[in-house]
């Protein structure tokens, strides 16, 4: 198959099998069957691709910080700024941050359970090790 003469010959057949397919309409679906399969795999990869970023994307700003804002205002600043957000927000900052990886939050539904839940979580994390440091 190496040969000029092969590889010319192939290149012409694949070239007059191209324009008989773009002319005939039946045999270029008799010869799509076998790419049926493949290219129906391909879209429900990306129907299910779409659909996990679609339930999982909920509107918080990108420089939402908890650590920073704990950092620079305390709980109660933390606190009041959780107060600016809906119960789903406040499960996508849980979940962005990982501050609880077990989701035990995850069937809760009150802003103001998850916003301490979200300050409780922060200053725990903020403050381990810190007997470490002194």
């Amino acid at each position: 198959m190496s040969s000029p003469d092969m590889t010319a010959a192939l290149a012409g057949f694949l070239r007059l099998l191209a324009e008989e397919v773009e002319k005939n309409q039946s045999l270029a679906r008799r010869l799509a069957l076998p790419f049926q399969e493949w290219l129906n795999q391909q879209t429900k990869d990306q129907v299910i691709s779409t659909r996990r970023k679609a339930v999982s994307s909920v509107p918080i700003p990108e420089d939402f910080d908890p650590f920073r804002i704990y950092h620079d205002q305390g709980s109660v600043g933390l606190y009041a700024v959780l107060q600016n957000y809906d119960a789903a927000q406040c499960k996508a900052i849980l979940s962005r941050f990982a501050l609880d990886p077990v989701r035990s939050y995850s069937r809760w539904r009150r802003q103001d359970r998850l916003a301490k839940f979200i300050v409780e979580r922060v200053k725990a994390m903020s403050e381990k090790g810190r007997a470490f440091m002194d």
